[in-house]
């Protein structure tokens, strides 16, 4: 997969980044911490540094074993090398430069590709606990200027790869659910306007239930597709044979030939006769129940 590169120049000395002589911003120390003003109050900033030192380290033994195949004795690094290869994942991209051109830009951490070509992005996580939603407002910012960047090529999912400094045995790609577009352009409005900005996320455990939601329904959309298929098969066999039913251990099959039928259109008769439609109408339950309506994100 090829990626076009940003314009935006970043300058690893100062850590800052530029385009055309402008200096534009990176997103930890501006739209996230507007989103997350107290994350990190009440921690020593001396254990901030070190935790950083630590996640610098690791970042680079991860870029220099996807870039240049160089091992690493890190624990950390070796689970990752596993977890890509136990899925099938393949590095596209490391510190790759996204921005919005104008006020912001960042570098995502891993750009994967997936078994069947979708793209992954990915923010590597040593913190003692994962903070899924400033890492899943993080990731769907750089999600958006990604798609902006490479037109026509879509992200299949974010994920946090979960790599503590505390306990070098966890190893988790946890995947989480994008922020929506309205919530993106508020929180940007704000911070370009210096505003506070009151931050939602979803609940926790949201995630992972809608992790298992998507699963499930894609296997139900996959297992629909594959019935129809063998209907449509089937009731050509039957044609062919000139058959209407057929028995087996399992099930009676029965072709029903296409049919005209009578409806009673109840629209037409409430319009014509609404009185009477009334008269006939009774009160009905309705359990509680859940609609799924798809985000569309810019």
């Amino acid at each position: 997969m090829k990626l076009n590169q940003s314009r935006v120049q970043f300058d690893a000395a100062t850590h800052t980044y530029h385009l055309d002589g402008v200096v534009l911003q990176g997103i930890t120390g501006t739209l996230i911490k507007r989103a997350f003003p107290d994350k990190y109050k009440d921690v020593d900033p001396e254990v901030l540094a070190e935790a950083a030192r630590k996640g610098h380290e690791l970042h680079e033994a991860i870029q220099n074993y996807d870039r240049f195949g160089i091992a690493s004795d890190d624990e950390r690094v070796k689970n990752y090398v596993e977890l890509k290869q136990g899925s099938g994942l393949v590095t596209v991209e490391n510190e790759y430069l996204v921005s919005d051109n104008e006020h912001y830009a960042s570098s995502i951490d891993v750009v994967l590709e997936n078994v069947t070509g979708d793209v992954v992005l990915v923010d590597i996580k040593t913190t003692y606990t994962l903070d899924r939603a400033s890492t899943a407002l993080q990731l769907s910012i750089y999600k958006r200027w990604f798609e902006q960047q490479n037109e026509g090529v879509k992200v299949s999912s974010i994920c946090a790869l979960w790599l503590p400094n505390r306990d070098h045995t966890i190893c988790e790609l946890v995947e989480l659910s994008p922020v929506s577009a309205e919530v993106i352009d508020a929180l940007i409005e704000a911070d370009l306007n210096d505003e506070p900005f009151t931050y939602t996320s979803v609940p926790q455990g949201y995630d992972e239930l809608e992790y298992e939601y998507r699963r499930y329904a894609k296997m139900k959309a996959e297992a629909e597709q594959g019935i129809e298929q063998v209907k449509t098969r089937l009731m050509e066999l039957m044609k062919q044979e000139n058959l209407q039913t057929i028995k087996s251990g399992y099930y009676t099959v029965s072709y029903i030939p296409e049919k005209v039928g009578k409806r009673f259109d109840s629209t037409l008769f409430k319009s014509e006769n609404k009185e009477l439609y009334n008269k006939y109408m009774k009160d009905s339950v309705t359990a509680a129940q859940l609609r799924f309506t798809e985000t569309k994100n810019k």
